[in-house]
């Protein structure tokens, strides 16, 4: 290979074109930004999912308070059970003082007592609590327990 004047450059690796191998800063940074939105939408998922354990693990305590409730009730004489009705509690009067998985005063439970005839009566009790966000699961922003609770129980209950 000769030049224009005649002459042949000497060949040397410093003459030749390198191959360039590795990535752009561009290629990097869209890299970067692609690793981003995915860490951020798995991040997402899993504080959601510490929400969805705290409802679940609530929900849990406040179907313990109502099997409590209507065992209580259920042990109670017949006449006496009316007395029940628009009757309210919170998850906290199940537990000793200080272990209560909800804080006093951040749940309450409604018993309501239809007397479906003189020897039956039909006895629902619903809860509802505070999450620790703030936001209240089955009732409304004052904790009255509403028909879209999670936690609602209804029995049957006869005279002996």
């Amino acid at each position: 290979m000769k030049n224009r004047r005649g002459f042949t450059p000497l060949q040397t690796g410093y003459s030749k074109r390198r191959s360039v191998t590795g990535f752009t800063l561009m290629e990097l940074m869209i890299a970067v930004v692609i690793l981003m939105v995915a860490l951020t939408g798995l991040i997402a998922t899993y504080v959601s999912c510490f929400d969805l354990n705290e409802t679940a693990r609530n929900l849990n305590y406040a179907m313990i308070a109502a099997q409590e409730k209507i065992e209580e009730i259920r042990n109670a004489n017949f006449n006496d059970i009316m007395g029940y009705n628009n009757a309210t509690f919170q998850i906290s009067d199940f537990y000793p003082v200080g272990t209560s998985p909800i804080a006093s005063g951040d749940s309450k439970g409604l018993v309501t007592v239809v007397q479906v005839n003189p020897n039956l009566l039909k006895v629902t009790i619903k809860v509802c609590w505070k999450q620790r966000g703030g936001r209240v699961i089955g009732g409304d922003s004052n904790l009255n327990p509403n028909d879209n609770s999670p936690a609602q129980l209804v029995t049957l209950i006869t005279k002996r």
